[in-house]
Formats: structure tokens, sequence, C-alpha cells
């Protein structure tokens, strides 16, 4: 009877795993929901005794557990207590994910590659619910909304004889019927292909078939037309070419087609050259108080400005868990009448989080960043999850959202709490 119950609860334990991994591009109810089930399943298996010491000997666990605690410490002296715990609720899989990888049942490689199979399955499914319902929209007759009026007059002025669809087809108005901004999505589909190109294939039919299916991803990632989840294909591809390169494998040949067909479709796509590329050459990069007209780039020079006076005045302790907000509306409403209203965050993780918790805690964030790579520097696919996760912190607050938070913490525990990567 007990080997029974305890094979009961490691099905229930992979199944959590699992649910976890391919709800994550869907709604964050979906994802709540499996994170729960798996937090219960390990509470069910019992055991604590033998947990503890396994948590005690995982040492890579620990930067996690210490950036919690930080923000727990932020709570006593933030301005803003109900964002605080806002925050909390928000980032508490870098307290819970950690400990169940690191003391839960061992999970083989094995699994570990299934679940990011399944990741990549679950994402082209999101993907194709957005070009279906995208594709009835435009025939529908529905507006789009990607830009704000003045940089639509600008894309008009600069491609006035593009097709309506690729205005449908791209950017915000496609991610939108995921229900999640592109530069998440963006994210995860530049994953997806990391995976497809490190997998180790049993047969030459599902190598191609994979193939065929990182095509369409790059196909996709063209559409979303997010800056910084291009250049963070961009410099993984060219590391995992070089890496077949050192090993004298021919895999770095469909790595650089991928590479060569995402530039194409990019200068392709209307919107997308508009936002990757004329866009940021047509920008004044200039942020002063004379300054009105801003746009998606040059609005970054103003948030990041604005984290870093807070930073300044700040710098060792923070203003507090959930006190960011609070500090960037202050310095909007005083910087000018075109600034008064906006709620921007710092648009940049590392600057969020020394904004916020000092010092101490973006040495800590930064601790859960790299403590993977002390042991599985040789894997390229995780080198690959740090470096993409690593670059889209330097434009996005990826780590103030659900969608950024359970990604990283998930894959990042996956990873480093599988047999390979447990010390």
């Amino acid at each position: 009877m007990i080997s029974l119950v305890q094979w009961n609860l490691d099905r229930w334990h992979k199944l959590s795993w699992w649910l976890c991994v391919v709800t994550l591009p869907w709604i964050d109810m979906a994802n709540n929901i499996s994170l729960i089930l798996l937090t219960l399943g390990w509470v069910a298996s019992g055991e604590f005794r033998l947990k503890w010491q396994r948590l005690k000997s995982s040492r890579w666990t620990w930067p996690f557990l210490l950036y919690y605690m930080l923000l727990l410490v932020g709570l006593i002296y933030t301005p803003d207590v109900g964002n605080g715990l806002f925050t909390l609720d928000k980032k508490i899989t870098f307290f819970i994910l950690p400990i169940i990888a690191a003391t839960g049942q061992p999970m083989e490689q094995k699994f570990i590659s299934f679940l990011t199979r399944n990741f990549v399955y679950s994402c082209v499914a999101v993907f194709l619910l957005c070009l279906v319902m995208a594709t009835y929209f435009y025939f529908s007759g529905g507006a789009v909304s990607n830009f704000d009026i003045r940089t639509n007059e600008s894309f008009s002025d600069a491609h006035s004889d593009a097709s309506p669809a690729w205005m449908h087809f791209s950017y915000i108005q496609l991610a939108y019927w995921a229900g999640f901004h592109p530069g998440y999505l963006s994210m995860y589909l530049v994953f997806c292909l990391v995976i497809l190109f490190t997998e180790n294939y049993k047969s030459r039919q599902e190598r191609n078939i994979h193939l065929l299916l990182g095509c369409l991803l790059v196909c996709f990632l063209s559409l979303l037309a997010t800056r910084i989840a291009i250049i963070a294909f961009i410099v993984t591809a060219a590391y995992l070419g070089m890496e077949e390169i050192k090993k004298r494998r021919a895999a770095y040949l469909p790595i650089a087609f991928a590479t060569v067909i995402l530039i194409g479709l990019v200068w392709l796509n209307p919107v997308a050259r508009f936002r990757v590329i004329e866009e940021p050459l047509n920008t004044n990069y200039q942020a002063n108080q004379s300054v009105t007209n801003w746009n998606s780039v040059s609005f970054r020079l103003l948030e990041w400005q604005g984290s870093w006076s807070v930073i300044r005045a700040h710098w060792l302790t923070g203003v507090g868990t959930g006190g960011g907000k609070k500090a960037m509306h202050n310095f909007y409403s005083h910087y000018n009448s075109s600034t008064v209203d906006l709620k921007h965050n710092a648009h940049n993780q590392y600057l969020q989080v020394w904004m916020e918790s000092g010092l101490f805690g973006l040495a800590a964030f930064l601790l859960c960043l790299i403590t993977g790579l002390f042991t599985l520097h040789k894997d390229a696919g995780y080198v690959s999850f740090v470096v993409i996760f690593s670059l889209m912190c330097l434009t996005e607050s990826f780590g103030e959202r659900q969608k950024g938070v359970v990604f990283f913490t998930l894959f990042q525990v996956l990873f480093l709490g599988s047999i390979k990567g447990k010390e």
C-alpha cells in the first residue's frame, strides 16, 4: 500500500511540473492553479526531515531564498505596503519552486527534456491561436492598436503604401490574443528555438519535423517585432553556432539559416522594420525636461534616468519592496508636463531590483541569475537560457510580472534541480 501511494505521488509530482510548464504561455489563472497543485503535492509527500537535509545540501537554492528574504525585509520600510504585498505574491516562486525542486523527487534529464519540448508545443499552440484570432479580426474589419497616435503617424509616413494586414498580424495587436505583451511571448519563442537547436534527436525524421517547427517560430518571432528579443536570438544563435563549430558538427547550418531568415523577415515586415531599425535610427537620444515628443526608444532613457535618480538617493537599501511605483510616479510628476500621468516602471530589471531592494537585493538577484553557470557552464542550452533572460532584462522589467517571474524561476530550478545540476 505504501509503495502504491508513493507511486501515485510521484506521478502527481511529474504531472504538476508538466502542468506548470504547459500553462505558462496561457492565462495566469491556469498557471497559478498548476503551481498550487505542485505545492500541495509536495506537502502531501511528507518526509520533511529528509527534505530539510536535501535543502541544506542544495546550495544553489540559497540565492533564491536570500532574495525573497530581502523582499520580506523591504516590506518593513516600503512607502507602499499594498504594492509590496502584491510584489511578494508575484515573486513567491523565488521561494517555493527552489525548495520543491531541491527537496522533492529528483528529476532525470529525460523528464526535463520532455518538459521543455512540451513548452515548445504549448507556445506554438498559443501563437496559432493568435494567428486564427488575428485573421478573424482582420476580415471582420476590426481596428488595430499597435502604436500611440504620434508613433502611428510616424509609421504611416514611413510606410504609407504598406498593407493594413501587417498591422493586424504584428506586434501588440497579434500578441493581444495571447493576453500578454509581445515582449514576454517573444522571450518564450527565443527560448523555444534554443530548445529545438539543442535537442538530442532520436531520428532524422524527428529532427526534420522540429527544424520545420523552428522555421515557423522564427516567422512568429519576426511578426512580434520585439527589438531586444531579436537581439537576444541573434546573440544566442551566434553562441550556439560557435559551440557547434568547435565540436566540428554541421548543426550550425540550421542555426545560421534561421538567423538569416529572421533578419530577412524583419526587413520584409514594415512594422518590424520600423520598430527594430527605423525608429531607433530616427530617435533623438536625448532625455531632458525640454523633451515632450517621447517614443518607445526615448522613453527608455527617461525611465532609466528616473530609476537611477531614485537609486542614487537610496543606493544601499532601496525604497522598499513595491516602493518603486511611488518613487517613479514622484519622478514623472515633477519632470515636465508630458510625463505627469506616466506610470512606467524602470523598464530594466536590474535597475528595478536595485531601486527597490538596494545593493544587497541586486547582488542576490544576480546570484539567482548566474548561480547555475558554475555547474552547468558546459550545457549550451542552459547558458543560452541565462543569456536570453539577462539580455531581455536590459530593456524590460521582466521580473515584475508573473509571465516573467514564473518563466525564469520555473526553468531555472528545473535546470538546477535536475540530477545533472545537483551538487
